[in-house]
This record gives C-alpha cells, structure tokens and sequence, in this order.
C-alpha cells in the first residue's frame, strides 16, 4: 500500500475488531486493561498520522508522546495495587 492514511485506517480498524473481541469472547478482571491498552494505541496513531503530529515541532510530538506512554502506565499500574 503506498497510501499511509489507507493503511493507519485499516489497521485502527483491525485494532477495533480486536477490542470488540476481547471484550465479547474473554472473561477475566484484566479485560478491560488490555481493551484500554488497545485504545491508547489507537490513539497514538491517530497523532501520528491523522493529526500529522510525526511531523510537528518536537516539543509538541515528544508532548504526545508522553501522554500516551503516561496514560498506559497509569492503566499498568492497576496491577500493582493489591486487590482484594
């Protein structure tokens, strides 16, 4: 595929059968980690892509960045509270 936008597309598509499965077929407390964990890769690529933020200013791409590697290890740090 030569069409960046084409392939980013089909691949968030892909990414949101993904979610619609794990959501449907699996049963377990880490379900919903996994399904936000999907969404925040979603998310960084439509910065990328979409917003065309790879080719921002740095400050502005690194900023992106950032909040996507910090929205994901405030979801990872779920698993080191103590459940009951």
């Amino acid at each position: 595929m030569t069409n960046p936008f084409l392939f980013t597309w089909i691949v968030l598509s892909l990414l949101t059968l993904v979610s619609w499965w794990l959501d449907a077929s699996l049963d377990g407390a880490w379900i919903g980690t996994a399904v936000l964990l999907v969404a925040f890769l979603k998310a960084r690529l439509v910065f990328m892509e979409f917003m065309e933020v790879c080719s921002a200013p740095s400050g502005l791409r690194w900023a992106c960045e950032a909040w996507v590697v910090v929205a994901t290890a405030v979801i990872a740090t779920y698993w080191l509270a103590p459940h009951s």
